[in-house]
């Protein structure tokens, strides 16, 4: 007799949730989406950073492969950032508690316009297309 439906969802959510290559790329794409994120709110407090990280993968969040942001993960991301010019940060009352605002830099802009960039270039690439072809 086969496996249950819900047998194997378990075994793919396992399979995928502890996949180093997936681990990676959600590393590698949050840190892109976290500068965006910041450029395109003008300024914007971490923990809404969070949240709005969590809406980009809510689909891998809501099937059990991924779990939510973590503030031990992104406020780490944000200092590095910080420290590499590509963010900077202020301190504001709001509702009666001081939060940590982000705003990009221009250096901040600059790499994301060299992403956007890498991304075009990807996208026309022909090796590219055949394997995003091949994915359906």
């Amino acid at each position: 007799m086969g496996e249950s439906n819900s047998s194997i969802h378990k075994n793919y959510v396992e399979i995928i949730s502890n996949n180093a290559i997936i681990k990676h790329y959600v590393n590698g794409m949050s840190r892109f989406l976290i500068l965006w994120i910041v450029k395109y709110n003008g300024i914007i407090h971490g923990y809404a950073i969070l949240k709005e990280l969590d809406r980009f993968f809510s689909t891998l969040i809501d099937e059990g492969s991924l779990k939510k942001s973590n503030p031990s993960n992104i406020y780490p991301i944000l200092n590095k950032m910080e420290e590499s010019n590509l963010i900077i940060s202020e301190y504001k009352i709001h509702n009666n508690k001081k939060l940590k605002y982000f705003k990009i830099t221009d250096d901040g802009e600059h790499v994301l316009r060299y992403m956007y960039s890498r991304f075009d270039i990807i996208h026309n690439n022909n090796q590219w297309k055949l394997m995003f072809e091949d994915m359906d």
